[in-house]
């Protein structure tokens, strides 16, 4: 609460003159405390202080304006405003309350749901993939049967071309014939036996 003018002591009186623009050497000097800076008219400022018509009528007026300040009397009108505006004021601050109470209960509930998100979405580590089986060395397999005939006849049917040509009486194609009969009979028994051997 404000202090009321009329208890200003004298130096309390003249920063409220100084306040006003004025210069308070003459008040002070004259020992105007706030009790008798309320008894003074508009001739004693003039007269006795030594301000113009203009300045008492400003010092006057302040000092009614101070008054009513310290008092609190701004009217009937005014005091019913202001308790409606305090009224509206703890309205606002209830409902803000209330709001800050359901923003907060909405942020813990968006947090729990992210948590509950974050628990059903997180991957199950996935075990490292099993090296593929190194690959079983090749089989060494003898020749087959029909390859070994084949390798035979190839080759006694050369063989027998060839011994055809040279021996007297004979041509090479018989003689290609026959090596190729003795070639695919011998290389057929020689994959037999292969099959055997690696089987």
């Amino acid at each position: 609460m404000l202090k009321h003018i009329k208890d200003y002591s004298v130096e309390e009186v003249g920063l409220w003159v100084t306040a006003q623009g004025l210069d308070p050497s003459k008040f002070m000097s004259e020992g105007v405390d706030g009790d008798l800076l309320l008894s003074l008219s508009i001739d004693d400022l003039k007269n006795d202080l030594g301000l113009s018509s203009l300045q008492a009528k400003k010092v006057m007026k302040n000092i009614e304006f101070s008054k009513n300040l310290a008092e609190g009397s701004g009217g009937g009108e005014d005091d019913e405003k202001v308790k409606e505006l305090e009224a509206k004021v703890e309205s606002l601050e209830g409902d803000v309350k209330a709001k800050d109470n359901e923003i907060a209960d909405l942020k813990k509930k968006m947090e729990e749901m992210n948590m509950a998100k974050q628990k059903a979405v997180a991957p199950t580590p996935t075990p490292a993939p099993k090296p593929a089986p190194a690959p079983a060395p090749p089989q060494r397999r003898g020749p087959g049967v029909v390859r070994g005939a084949a390798r035979g006849a190839a080759g006694g049917a050369m063989k027998g071309a060839i011994a055809g040509a040279i021996l007297p009486g004979m041509d090479a194609a018989d003689g290609a014939k026959a090596g190729a009969a003795v070639g695919a009979t011998t290389g057929g028994l020689r994959g037999i036996r292969g099959r055997r051997r690696f089987g």
